[in-house]
């Protein structure tokens, strides 16, 4: 554990996962603070489900949960929905096999339709407009990311710069456009369900959450939502799916496609279990143990979060050993624990089968794994993350093959991208439509 002051804040990190899975269990750690480049991400810092605090988030986040889950999150129900986006993808990429390119964004689209019919009722088709300009926006965010952490560095360029200077050494323009192209694309959800609700026969998430505004209107409870909180909501859904599940989604075809003895063994595993093309279910899962260990180690190994979304402390606080002062920001370290040998024998080698045991069974990581944060704010979605990963992967490996190009290597250093892990998205992959298929 160190302390860092970065320009006018005291940041502390944590990289002790026994340090950081008690402190971030604590009540005392369950706020967040206002950090410049979440808020340019997500939108209105005291809104929605990553950012805000007190009982309006906590309201919120069991309301969504609630809600989703009714609707099939995690659960045998949805896994229809998941197996045709997997197909669907399978047949766009074998449309492409035999031509070194990028993984295209065909991948991100199947991933955030599963999320997407949940809330909204509705799948994009790949060559969807409204859904690559979200995808092009976010790629020229990304590009242009460090330059807002100028900000929560130094806060007081907000008030010393003139507006304009502030948007330009900032990349302002770039992150807000991001923003405008999300909450156009939402508001125009909203706007089409609120033209055909039917408070009896809710459709999804968003019928169901402009239900609950109609309700808070005529109620006396003091906790009242809006359009506006919606919108956040939604972008907060949209953008963490459209990112990070994808994402690792990404990482792992990477690593097939780097460590060929290892998707020899998973091509081997799946072709035994699941004969002919046989659609993957969650029940397989405990058939699949190495399959289930590769998805775990993509997890450990990709790390897309360096840092577990920051806390911050509304009082002087003491964590381990430390009294840590009011307003202090939080980090807890993922990527110093996914590579502690503490927890894991050789860290920086990629070997699924540290995930299984004696028996060849796979075991679930009881310490040093954060792929899905610690705490009261634990990721509200880990369990469809994990069937869409289970599926998507499955099934891709089950009629695909994932090489470099010839002469080429696949390279897994990360994008110049502060506190995020990401792949390089414009590396070029070879795929192949499998024999067996």
């Amino acid at each position: 554990m160190f302390s860092w002051k970065i320009g006018e804040r005291l940041m502390v990190f944590i990289h002790d996962f026994d340090t950081i899975k008690e402190s971030f269990k604590s009540i005392d750690l369950v706020y967040r603070p206002q950090v410049e480049y979440l808020t340019f991400i997500i939108g209105n810092f005291h809104q929605g489900l990553l950012l805000a605090n007190g009982p309006y988030w906590h309201s919120l986040r069991r309301f969504t949960l609630r809600h989703l889950r009714d609707l099939g999150m995690g659960k045998s129900r949805l896994v229809t929905s998941v197996q045709y986006e997997a197909s669907e993808l399978v047949n766009s990429m074998k449309k492409t096999a035999g031509e070194a390119k990028p993984i295209s964004s065909d991948l991100r689209v199947a991933v955030i339709n599963v999320i997407w019919q949940m809330v909204a009722s509705k799948r994009f088709e790949f060559d969807e407009v409204q859904v690559l300009r979200y995808d092009n926006a976010l790629a020229k965010y990304a590009a242009t990311f460090e330059w807002v952490t100028l900000v929560d560095i130094f806060p007081s360029m907000k008030s010393i710069l003139p507006r304009p200077l502030l948007n330009i050494l900032t990349k302002r323009n770039d992150h807000e456009h991001l923003m405008d192209v999300l909450k156009s694309h939402v508001k125009t959800s909203i706007d089409e369900h609120a033209k055909t609700l039917d408070i009896n026969n809710p459709r999804d998430y968003i019928d169901e959450f402009l239900i609950e505004i109609k309700k808070e209107k005529n109620s006396k409870t003091g906790l009242t939502l809006s359009e506006k909180d919606l919108i956040v909501c939604l972008a907060d859904i949209f953008g963490a799916a459209f990112q990070t599940t994808a994402t690792t989604m990404i990482w792992g075809l990477f690593y097939l496609a780097k460590f060929p003895d290892v998707q020899k063994r998973m091509q081997k595993e799946i072709d035994e279990i699941l004969p002919n093309g046989t659609q993957v279910t969650l029940e397989d899962k405990l058939r699949l143990p190495y399959t289930e260990a590769f998805i775990n180690e993509v997890l450990r190994y990709s790390v897309i979060n360096r840092f577990i979304l920051p806390r911050t402390v509304i009082k002087d606080t003491k964590i381990g050993e430390y009294i840590v002062p009011k307003d202090s920001v939080i980090f807890g370290f993922t990527e110093a624990v996914h590579f502690d040998s503490k927890h894991y024998d050789s860290p920086t080698q990629f070997r699924p089968e540290r995930f299984l045991n004696d028996a060849g069974k796979f075991e679930a990581p009881k310490e040093g794994f954060l792929a899905f944060g610690i705490g009261r704010r634990l990721c509200m979605g880990e369990s469809l993350s994990r069937m869409e990963l289970l599926i998507f992967l499955t099934t891709l490996v089950q009629h695909l093959e994932f090489s470099p190009p010839e002469g080429e290597t696949i390279e897994l250093e990360s994008a110049n991208v502060p506190v995020l892990n990401m792949p390089n998205f414009n590396q070029k992959i070879l795929i192949s439509v499998r024999k067996t298929d």
